[in-house]
């Protein structure tokens, strides 16, 4: 797993919110909520696989960023459970 995949993964999460927030039609926020379970999906598969890298993945950098990227993923489930909050 790179730093860059990692970096990438977030930042589609951060613009993920920005999206609903914008959602005009309950369609489209619909929509637009299936894609972020996908994303969410797809980080815990991040965080599983930073898991079995050993040594490296206790290092501080990939540290940090597992804590970002989990902090986010916690975010978008509170938005989905709260469509109001944000």
């Amino acid at each position: 797993m790179h730093h860059t995949e990692m970096e990438q993964h977030m930042q589609a999460m951060h613009g993920m919110r920005d999206k609903l927030a914008a959602a005009a039609t309950p369609e489209e926020r619909q929509r637009l909520m299936e894609e972020q379970m996908e994303l969410m999906h797809r980080g815990m598969d991040m965080l599983s696989d930073m898991r079995g890298e050993g040594a490296d993945a206790h290092a501080h950098g990939p540290m940090e960023m597992r804590m970002q990227m989990m902090q986010s993923m916690m975010q978008m489930m509170m938005d989905r459970m709260d469509p109001m909050h944000r």
